[in-house]
């Protein structure tokens, strides 16, 4: 018997009993801890021992027999099977000491090419989910989420009708299900008609401004942005050039300076839904600025996230839906409306562009996941993307509304939010507040918020604003939340 085998479970953990019991056996057998023909505890044995049924020992057994790591013996119970897929490269003497490190005497500094490490993203605790008050913004509340209908999709993906197709490497290509709901669907509610060949599907917006960034921003090209703006767009756009204008936001969007847009290469903007501040661009300053762009000769790239999220009345078409000659670029993300983690969206633009884009792409990742894409075909095709949404919209409504209720309430600072809905406030506090130290101190007393010095170029010494979302943080929680945050402030106050 095998007295140095450990196994245990932890009943809270997310995955199964089951599961638990093979991963611990695969990753013993896996690291030769225990080696072919080895003995295991038997079921009985094994089941007193963890404190489960005898029956989720023998199902995790008999899982283990189906994939080759253990073979049954009559009338002895388990063993290892002699043909388990043993590694033949860790030694059971090995240990960390072993393995190579970073004193070998090499000068990365010098043989890097370019730091990727200086970047201000907007950070937040990996262990967010455990604060009781998280306004954090990005993340999904699972109580809003139908796993059921996207394991459902899931399936049908891995179906006989689509396995061929997905388990395949798509080349340049993208899932055409999925590229045919986004022209169907997704464009027409911004105003954009738009062919198959002028979409490629991305790694998530993010993914998309970076394909941009490398196609068209070099170091002799001049780039605009907003200012405060999306951190990663400032960084991904400061490895292609120094040559960076950033232009100031007021409650109608990105301020036109005809001046400094007259000399620029590409403006990219969130003309729909300003991030961070959640303005929106009005109509006559949409015109100047495409007026603008076709007499200067620049391009146009719209981020235009959150679009899906406008309870509270119709968005606004997006700018691309009145670009004629072709000078705004658009992304799109499907990940804000599904779920963070999912990473899909999308370019639509000139033809021209879309097979650079797609080369490009696919020399840096071939093409996002083909299950992925097709099983969020399904996802719209089915009509569960449409029930999100509209899941979506009516608890973010009534979460909007105890947050502004809650807001007033404390008298807390001069705040923003969109018009027609979203999912954070952007505040600003008095010139005496430093929101990085508020965070500090709020996040002792258990609430989340991002400070909001990440958004303005370095320097810009803006430590007075912040953001509050509330798409992961329950109703119920939110006037508590503010409650503890009000009194995060009084003992910040000079």
């Amino acid at each position: 018997m095998l007295d140095h085998l450990i196994i245990t479970v932890d009943p809270k953990a997310e995955t199964s009993l089951q599961a638990q019991i093979r991963e611990s056996v695969v990753e013993a057998i896996l690291a030769r801890a225990i080696l072919p023909g080895d003995k295991l505890p038997s079921s009985r044995m094994l089941a007193t021992q963890l404190g489960v049924s005898r029956n989720t020992v023998v199902l995790a057994y008999q899982a283990l027999i189906d994939t080759g790591f253990v073979q049954p013996r009559e009338r002895s119970g388990y063993i290892v099977s002699i043909d388990a897929p043993v590694s033949r490269l860790v030694s059971p003497a090995g240990t960390s000491s072993d393995v190579p490190g970073d004193m070998a005497g090499i000068d990365w500094d010098r043989k890097l090419v370019q730091s990727c490490t200086d970047i201000r993203p907007v950070r937040k605790p990996l262990n967010w989910r455990e604060y009781p008050f998280p306004f954090v913004y990005g993340q999904v509340d699972n109580e809003l989420f139908s796993m059921t209908d996207w394991r459902d999709c899931a399936r049908q993906a891995l179906g006989m009708r689509n396995f061929g197709r997905m388990v395949g490497d798509f080349g340049l290509d993208d899932d055409p299900m999925l590229v045919n709901y986004i022209c169907s669907r997704s464009l027409p509610r911004r105003g954009i008609a738009a062919r198959p060949e002028q979409i490629l599907v991305t790694l998530g917006a993010q993914n998309a401004l970076y394909l941009i960034a490398q196609l068209l921003v070099s170091a002799d090209r001049h780039v605009v942005i907003e200012d405060p703006a999306y951190p990663d767009l400032r960084d991904i756009l400061k490895q292609r050039t120094d040559n960076i204008s950033c232009l100031p936001v007021d409650k109608g969007g990105l301020v036109l300076d005809a001046d400094v847009l007259g000399k620029s290469d590409a403006v990219f903007i969130t003309p729909s839904h300003q991030c961070p501040t959640t303005h929106t661009m009005p109509a006559d300053r949409r015109r100047a600025l495409l007026d603008l762009a076709r007499q200067h000769d620049f391009i146009i790239i719209e981020d235009d996230y959150e679009f899906e999220m406008n309870f509270l009345e119709p968005a606004t078409p997006a700018l691309k839906s009145q670009d004629h000659d072709g000078r705004v670029i658009y992304v799109g993300s499907l990940s804000k409306s599904v779920f963070p983690g999912l990473r899909l969206g999308y370019l639509v633009a000139p033809e021209q562009l879309i097979e650079q884009a797609r080369a490009l792409r696919h020399l840096i990742l071939r093409h996002p996941p083909g299950h992925a894409q097709r099983t969020l075909a399904y996802f719209m095709a089915l009509g569960h993307y449409d029930a999100q949404i509209r899941r979506l919209r009516r608890h973010l409504g009534g979460r909007r509304q105890v947050l502004q209720a809650a807001l007033d309430q404390h008298q807390l600072f001069s705040h923003t939010a969109s018009h027609f809905g979203g999912t954070s406030f952007w505040m600003k506090g008095p010139d005496w507040l430093d929101s990085r130290a508020l965070a500090d101190r709020a996040a002792e007393m258990g609430v989340l918020i991002e400070p909001g010095e990440v958004f303005f170029q370095p320097g810009a010494a803006q430590h007075n604003y912040f953001r509050l979302a509330y798409s992961s943080i329950g109703e119920s929680q939110i006037a508590e939340g503010i409650g503890r945050l009000a009194a995060a402030v009084e003992t910040l106050r000079p």
